[in-house]
């Protein structure tokens, strides 16, 4: 059994503390960057698959720059001055150079959450705005991928003389990894566009950390190809923030090498899945909702015997995150009517709640949030008040018994806790 030992649990933006004998599951530790502006300009200079930045734009051109918006740890404050002296050294000015935040099917953001996302060096020096998927004035259709989506783009994007995609790259749970082609879709896509493709969760197929024979990823790639810009540059992050890779270039190429990065870092091998997980989504913006936060649940569970039991701890300051979330827990009892539902109708939000009430009824989920207790039931969970959080846990101890597998994950969003015989899937 392991030695008794003290964890630091992030939850919102502060942390909680607990200590059990219990195995870490955690991230590779990635090697120290001490200049990070540094690596990113290194990047920017030698891209994958496409010229330098410098040698693709022209003067006169009008150039947008798509960012994430503010459920993402992403330091975009990081990447866009050097992206935009850059641009400025290769005679853009500023006035030619506009900022949208990809908000995909996401609320808006206010101005203060504009400011911290950009930084206080770029805020106010150029234009920015949200994209609106239902904005359907704003939206053009660009073509059909192969798989029937209708893709349709923000106009004012596809209007600009060039296009520049900014990111992080993380796994993700339907599409295999975050960043590069999904800056488009859902990015800056139109509403419809997105639904369909988030319409392919039921394909086995489309699951965490893979991309070849991923027909969600496969459909998000053609939608890109229709749009084709011209240069991306993506982050790797360790979960504290730092950089861990910068890589910049062609869109599916540089994305790859990112996902690999990725994997390096954050697919942990296990032997044999757990018995009880302690995990945590990653504090704030990786808890900022239940709809945000159920994702690294879902990489949790990856270690999780089925039947076991599991301490998750996501503050979700903003609720549920969407309203049909909600919706979907009142209207529905068990998953398998929330699927057949979607199935006749799919609903943005709608399958959220189906596949956090699917991991309620396969495991044993205990809730550490600050939701409320009634809508923590609706979804299945075991619903812990934060103050109670250690008696819980202890609980859960004596249930598991003394020769239980007990594993402790702190940066659920970050670790894909991966049994031995799974094989990767990026290329």
């Amino acid at each position: 059994m392991p030695a008794e030992q003290d964890f630091e649990i992030p939850f919102g933006r502060d942390h909680l503390r607990i200590r059990l004998p219990a195995e870490l599951i955690a991230p590779r530790p990635a090697e120290q960057i001490l200049d990070e502006r540094q690596a990113i300009e290194t990047a920017v200079q030698h891209p994958v698959g496409t010229p330098p930045l410098r040698e693709i734009v022209r003067p006169g051109e009008q150039i947008a720059i798509i960012v994430n918006d503010i459920t993402r740890l992403c330091r975009t404050d990081l990447m866009l001055p050097p992206l935009v002296d850059t641009l400025n050294a290769a005679g853009i000015p500023d006035r030619d150079i506009f900022i949208v935040f990809a908000l995909g099917i996401h609320r808006e953001q206010t101005e203060e959450e504009r400011r911290q996302i950009v930084g206080d060096a770029i805020y106010g020096r150029f234009r920015m705005f949200d994209h609106i998927s239902t904005d359907s004035a704003n939206l053009v259709y660009v073509g059909t991928t192969s798989f029937g989506n209708r893709v349709e783009i923000n106009r004012q994007v596809w209007e600009a003389d060039r296009i520049i995609l900014t990111g992080e790259i993380i796994y993700h749970l339907i599409a295999g990894y975050s960043g590069g082609r999904k800056s488009l879709v859902p990015g800056v896509a139109g509403f419809d566009t997105t639904t369909f493709n988030h319409r392919m969760i039921f394909d086995p197929r489309c699951r965490v950390g893979l991309l070849d024979g991923n027909p969600a990823h496969e459909d998000l790639l053609e939608a890109c190809r229709l749009v084709d810009p011209d240069f991306m540059l993506n982050l790797v992050l360790t979960p504290e923030g730092k950089l861990a890779r910068a890589v910049a270039g062609h869109y599916d190429l540089a994305h790859r090498e990112g996902c690999r990065a990725v994997d390096e870092m954050m697919r942990i091998g296990i032997e044999e899945r757990f018995d009880l997980i302690i995990a945590s989504a990653g504090g704030f913006p990786l808890d900022i909702d239940l709809r945000q936060a159920h994702k690294p649940l879902e990489n949790a569970c990856c270690a999780l015997r089925p039947g076991g039991s599991i301490l998750f701890y996501a503050e979700c300051s903003n609720g549920a995150g969407i309203r049909s979330f909600e919706e979907y827990v009142e209207r529905y009892s068990t998953h398998d009517e929330m699927r057949a539902a979607l199935q006749r109708k799919f609903v943005v939000g709608g399958h959220k709640a189906y596949w956090v009430t699917r991991l309620g009824s396969e495991y044993d989920v205990h809730l550490v949030s600050r939701l409320d207790p009634a809508f923590v039931d609706r979804c299945r969970l075991q619903h812990v008040p934060v103050a109670e959080h250690e008696l819980r846990l202890q609980q859960l101890l004596e249930k598991a018994g003394g020769e239980a597998r007990v594993g402790v994950i702190p940066h659920a969003a970050f670790t894909l806790p991966a049994p031995d015989f799974v094989e990767a899937g990026i290329v």
